[in-house]
């Protein structure tokens, strides 16, 4: 399901960039977070660190797309199980660091991005929640954005359905509304 998410958000950038004329030769990168919580952690809160997932927007052929975001991720996960979690934290930490230190010093958005766009993926309940009686028609993920970092999807299941919530940088990114046309 990740990597099929990856792809959807793949096409859809790659279509919403050629609608503005503004499509990259080089690929999108997306900073995926990951679990890494053990199956049998029950704490509160999130244990993740991030992966760099290659989301080959330069490619026209969305199958291609989906063997390339689905190629990224595997060669991420073969690398984060070859650490310790608190390798994994430590490396969520170096990959971040460039986002806090540029707020820090007023640098945001001097130097090439690391990555292009952050894609969350979270599970939701399978199970249909009510509150007072009233059935939860749907659950929609907000994000956040860092400065230099003007996109944000997230992706959020509820039951049998998918919901994405997108937020985004309206000067960098108009009519960013388009995108949920192209993830249709």
């Amino acid at each position: 399901i990740n990597d099929v998410v990856l792809a959807m958000c793949s096409g859809a950038l790659r279509s919403y960039l050629l609608t503005h004329d503004a499509l990259p030769d080089k690929p999108l990168i997306a900073m995926v977070p990951v679990s890494v919580r053990a199956a049998d952690d029950s704490d509160q809160g999130n244990s993740l660190s991030f992966a760099m997932a290659n989301l080959g927007t330069d490619l026209d052929d969305a199958e291609a797309r989906l063997r390339m975001c689905s190629a990224s991720m595997n060669a991420a996960k073969a690398r984060m199980a070859t650490m310790t979690k608190a390798e994994l934290i430590d490396y969520a930490i170096a990959i971040t660091s460039p986002l806090i230190l540029g707020n820090l010093t007023g640098m945001s958005g001097r130097f090439a991005p690391l990555f292009n766009v952050t894609i969350s993926n979270v599970p939701g309940p399978r199970e249909k929640l009510y509150w007072n009686g009233a059935e939860l028609q749907g659950l929609y993920p907000a994000s956040l954005l860092q400065d230099g970092y003007g996109l944000n999807i997230t992706q959020t299941s509820y039951g049998d359905n998918m919901a994405f919530g997108i937020t985004a940088d309206r000067t960098a990114l108009p009519s960013v509304q388009r995108m949920i046309d192209h993830l249709e």
